[in-house]
């Protein structure tokens, strides 16, 4: 738990009017059936919430 909280960006890290960006990977959980699935990711940042819908399905030709 220590080395998580060392990476965590800390309140006094970031000027006012500076950003801190970056990515998220998701790896597709497997589906033996193959079937369209819909996730919501939800991440709360003081008091913004942030929702984030990702839709998977069979690939396209």
């Amino acid at each position: 738990m220590a080395v998580l909280e060392q990476s965590v960006i800390k309140d006094n890290t970031l000027m006012p009017g500076e950003w801190y960006g970056g990515q998220l990977h998701l790896t597709p959980p497997t589906d033996q059936a193959g079937g369209p699935k819909t996730y919501t990711i939800i991440i709360t940042v003081g008091s913004d919430r942030h929702v984030v819908e990702v839709s998977q399905g069979p690939a396209g030709t």
